[in-house]
Formats: C-alpha cells, sequence, structure tokens
C-alpha cells in the first residue's frame, strides 16, 4: 500500500515533463521588424520539428529579454560564433524556450 500512495504522490508532484529539442547552429537571417514583441531568425542547422532554414522564434512577455536575445544573436551573426536554441520536442512553430550563445 504505501508503494501505492508513493507511485501516486510522486505522479502528482512530478506532473508533465517537458521534452526539448536542441538546435546549435550559425545565424544566417535576423528579422528586427517585431521588436520588442518577436524575434525571428534562422540558423544554418535544425532539428526534427525545426529543418535548417525554418524560421525560428524567441517571444517572450518580458519584451527586454526579447531586446536582450536580438542583440545576442546580431552578436553571432557578425562573429560567426554559434548558438543554441531549446525548442519543446515536436513544437512545429519553432518557439524558442532556452537559448545560448556558445564559443567556438
Amino acid at each position: 500500500m504505501r508503494k501505492l500512495y508513493a507511485g501516486i504522490l510522486l505522479a502528482i508532484v512530478c506532473g508533465s515533463s517537458n521534452a526539448l529539442e536542441a538546435i546549435v547552429g550559425h545565424v544566417t537571417y535576423l528579422e528586427p521588424t517585431y521588436l520588442p514583441s518577436l524575434v525571428q531568425f534562422t540558423l544554418d542547422s535544425g532539428s526534427a520539428s525545426c529543418s535548417a532554414g525554418t524560421y525560428l522564434k524567441w517571444q517572450k512577455v518580458d519584451q527586454s529579454n526579447n531586446k536582450a536575445v536580438y542583440a545576442t544573436l546580431m552578436l553571432a551573426s557578425a562573429t560567426g560564433r554559434t548558438v543554441r536554441l531549446y525548442v519543446n520536442d515536436g513544437d512545429t512553430t519553432c518557439v524558442g524556450q532556452y537559448f545560448h550563445l556558445l564559443s567556438n
């Protein structure tokens, strides 16, 4: 009986897990038109849900966050550094959840 309660408690506490797809590549296109609410860009590589050249999106409620990611994407584009974008597994709208600037 304890194992049953422990299993139920674990399921409640853990809830649903989010699987992520990572896309690592170089910035090939950067769209500032929709700032500060949305950044659109493309990378030279892709994932199962977002193939290379697909418009990737960064859109957070905090507009200063969107501006910071845009500035980081500009830096990566100008210097040739790679970035890593995480999207939810299976998300064909390709909206980023996490973003990293990588050293080469």
